[in-house]
Parts: structure tokens; sequence; C-alpha cells
């Protein structure tokens, strides 16, 4: 997908071709990275990237009740399942246990809208372009 270009980082993941799209404002970019063929790294570059992103927000120290008020905040501007995005991010926060209970498609569903979200409206472009990046790093070390 793609490669550092001199000063221009470009993903080598479908994941971080979604969210360069959606950072890009390129929604139909986005939908034609997203409808590419599933890779063998998409797993864990999500994984990276979506724990990257909750810990920039919280800390381990932040309460329940916060993050349910936050994902009540989101769950207004985004389609996904609330407890599913609750036990997301507190399971990123060091919780165990939370996420069993989900289907596994509605554990990847709320991970993408949440990743979504949160780099589009919380992190900003370039936060969100260094996480990608970094959960790239991560999830597929250079050969």
């Amino acid at each position: 997908m793609g490669t550092d270009n001199g000063d221009e980082w470009t993903p080598r993941s479908r994941v971080g071709a979604v969210v360069v799209a959606l950072l890009n404002g390129d929604a139909e970019g986005a939908e034609r990275a997203a409808g590419q063929p599933p890779e063998p790294h998409d797993t864990p570059v999500l994984d990276a990237a979506i724990r990257l992103a909750v810990r920039s927000l919280f800390d381990e120290d932040t309460p329940p009740e916060d993050v349910a008020a936050f994902v009540a905040s989101t769950a207004q501007d985004v389609d996904l399942d609330p407890a599913a995005a609750e036990a997301l991010i507190r399971t990123q926060l060091g919780e165990e246990g939370l996420l069993d209970g989900f289907p596994p498609q509605v554990v990847t569903d709320t991970t993408w809208s949440m990743l979504g979200y949160l780099c589009d409206r919380q992190l900003g472009r370039e936060d969100s372009l260094q996480l990608v990046e970094q959960a790239e790093e991560t999830a597929m070390p250079a050969a």
C-alpha cells in the first residue's frame, strides 16, 4: 500500500490506508481501501492503532463512569454498540475479559468505528498519522 516517501509517510496497510483516506476527507477512498481483501496484518495493526488512540486520550486511572460518558457522547455521532465501545476502551486501559461476551464481528466493527472517530474527531491529523505509522511499525516490522 505504501512506504516512506522521503518526508511524507504513506501507509503500508489496509488499516492505514482507510485512516489516511478518512483524514483526507476521501470517503470514497476509505470505502475502496476498506473493501480490499483482508490482509494477514489487519488485526495486529488495528489492535495496535486502537490501543495507541485510546491511551493517547485516557489513562489506566480513568474512572469507568468517564469512559461511559465519553461513549455516550460518541454514540450521538457514530453508529456503534455503546456497551461494546465501552468494553473496548476499558480493555485498552488494562481491564480484562470485558470483550469476551461480544461476537468477534461486533468487536471488529466497534474497533473500526472507534478508531475512525478518535482519529477524525479527537486526535487530529498529525497525531493520527503518527499513531497509525507507529501501529504499522509495531505490527509490521520491516523485514
